[in-house]
């Protein structure tokens, strides 16, 4: 089941103002599709004929972006702040967001950089909110890898899972990221440098130092995690 509510049967965004949105995304909409045509003639990007779409009028191509992104987009941010529930808050209000804001994509970058770039200030809005700090935390199963191994081996892969996230949660929030953006989610150099808005070199060291924290804080785990890998 998704982890997001409809959109549009969300109580915060009333049907009233869904329908403001729509009029206010179809007037700017002539813009930015004309636009998006162009860029896509230079960097094409799967996701540009769905947003065309939507800004053309069409409510239901909204649904697509949020299949094809809510997943990754859940994970990044339930990485960074360290429990479900806030992680489901805040991806929901990252889609409500990009729902009124998405004619504001200029196609300088791939959508997919431009959201989660949304989905990384959300994430450091929340956490510097009030100073919060992450207490507790939580076992996020659609992470573990799926290996059918026995409840013995799955328990070891939680216990690991935690001692990681923990280490992780403690590093600071512009190495934390580097962290989940290349090692967990994949991203190159040059996506992250264009997600966080810094240079290359930036990210490399940044993740260089994560790294190295990482490991002073795991190495008493070492030779478990090595054990429970290599079965």
């Amino acid at each position: 089941m998704s982890i997001l509510v409809p959109i549009l049967m969300v109580k915060r965004l009333p049907s009233v103002l869904v329908f403001v949105c729509v009029i206010s995304c179809q007037q700017k909409g002539v813009i930015a599709i004309l636009r998006m045509g162009y860029m896509a003639s230079i960097k094409p990007d799967p996701d540009w004929l769905i947003i065309k779409s939507f800004l053309a009028g069409n409510k239901n191509s909204f649904n697509e972006l949020v299949n094809r992104h809510e997943r990754s987009i859940y994970n990044l941010v339930y990485r960074m702040v360290g429990n479900s529930t806030d992680a489901a808050d805040l991806t929901q209000e990252i889609f409500i967001h990009l729902y009124r804001k998405i004619s504001s994509f200029r196609g300088e970058s791939t959508f997919s950089t431009w959201l989660y770039r949304l989905a990384v200030n959300y994430s450091k809005d929340w956490l510097q909110k009030e100073s919060r700090r992450v207490q507790t935390i939580e076992i996020n199963e659609t992470l573990l890898p799926d290996n059918g191994i026995g409840p013995s081996q799955l328990c070891e892969q939680r216990e690991i899972q935690t001692l990681v996230q923990l280490a992780i949660l403690e590093l600071p929030e512009d190495q934390r990221l580097m962290v989940i953006l290349h090692d967990l989610q994949g991203y190159d150099y040059k996506d992250i440098a264009g997600i966080v808005g810094v240079p290359v070199g930036t990210v490399k060291s940044r993740l260089a130092r994560a790294r190295l924290k990482l490991a002073d804080k795991l190495a008493p785990y070492r030779n478990d995690m090595e054990k429970l890998t290599s079965k």
